[in-house]
């Protein structure tokens, strides 16, 4: 009889994205029939308790970040390098603490660089192989190397492929050894019948503050402008889940489960987001036209909309230039298109499972 596996699964506290990616791996694991505990902090840890309440789960200190309200984010998080290295020692010694309270047999980490283990197997989960900043691109690169050599293996969420979402982030002529492309990971799956479109725009916000408070506020602005119907989910996880009438076209919801964020993404025209990566996955997955927004001063979020700006189901603006109308009409314009399904990642979990 085989012994069940007691698998940790850790996302970032930052946003929802590295949450909601962890999703179609826990339940991959549950499938495999191992035992799950969920590992995290804040509103990562939070949402991931709401979509699978039957699991029990552990606080886990994560590094707080915070952007700026002006300037460049990379330029603010490089002077705080030495304070993400402490971290990354001080999240290894409490994982060392919870593998032995908790007889784990094995990690997954998505982007939290403390938790790899010297005697359990251990996989991070990142598509940021080769980050990208305006400057000290080789330092940070190294820094990257090295933090990743420390795991058993790397989870590279994109294909291998030139049709891939993530380009250069992940992508180059030598890639970084123990890392392996699994497919896109997305908590959605192909829609099973046309849409029955009952509003214009479905917004969807997550990601560190101030700039998701910021996009809200110019959402709402412009929504209430445009005058269609439209519903804000606004990421942010709390008790009473409160749902409010701004007017007659326009509601705003604090959160969605997945099935419910499905449900009303199948009611809607388009979806209007950040270009974080999970957030692409998932529109992608579900074929769903987008409009997307990237962070002011995130490196990623601006390569991302260069390198995705062909793509059939996207269109991009600033947040300092949004003009719905006009994203609008672009997305009326653009082709439709046959996607296939995504495939799972049935295979890399189960040798993952073999290592523990």
């Amino acid at each position: 009889m085989t012994t069940q596996k007691k698998i940790l699964v850790a996302p970032l506290n930052w946003g929802l994205g590295h949450a909601t990616r962890c999703v179609p791996i826990i339940r991959e694991l549950q499938r495999q029939k191992a035992e799950v505990i969920i590992g995290g902090d804040g509103m990562a840890l939070a949402y991931l308790e709401v979509e699978f309440p039957e699991l029990a789960s552990i606080s886990i200190p994560d590094l707080k970040i915070r952007y700026p309200k002006s300037g460049s984010f990379l330029l603010y998080f490089a002077i705080r390098i030495t304070r993400l290295y402490s971290h990354v020692r001080k999240e290894n010694a409490v994982l060392k603490k919870l593998v032995r309270q908790h007889n784990i047999d094995g990690i997954i980490s998505d982007n939290r660089y403390g938790l790899y283990h010297a005697q359990k197997p251990s996989v991070l989960i990142t598509h940021q192989l080769y980050i990208e900043t305006p400057s000290f691109k080789r330092t940070v690169r190294g820094m990257v190397r090295k933090l990743i050599a420390k795991f058993s293996i790397c989870w590279v969420p994109d294909i291998a492929g030139s049709d891939n979402l993530s380009g250069r982030l992940s992508h180059s002529e030598r890639l970084i050894p123990k890392t392996e492309f699994i497919s896109l990971l997305s908590r959605f799956s192909a829609p099973k019948k046309e849409k029955e479109i009952q509003r214009r725009a479905l917004a969807v916000l997550s990601g560190p503050e101030p700039y998701r408070s910021q996009l809200e506020a110019i959402l709402i602005k412009e929504l209430r402008k445009f005058k269609c119907n439209a519903l804000i989910v606004r990421g942010v996880i709390t008790e009473k889940n409160k749902r409010i009438k701004i007017s007659n076209q326009l509601e705003i919801v604090d959160y969605l489960t997945t099935d419910e964020l499905r449900a009303e993404s199948e009611k809607s025209e388009f979806i209007l987001s950040r270009s974080g990566y999970s957030s692409i996955m998932d529109l992608v997955a579900m074929h769903q036209k987008a409009l997307l927004i990237p962070t002011p001063g995130q490196n990623e979020q601006e390569y991302l909309a260069q390198h995705l700006n062909s793509h059939p189901l996207f269109v991009f603006s600033s947040q300092d230039k949004l003009n719905l109308a006009n994203a609008f009409l672009e997305l009326e314009n653009l082709p439709k298109i046959t996607l296939t399904e995504l495939p799972n990642q049935k295979e890399p979990i189960q040798a993952f499972l073999k290592m523990c």
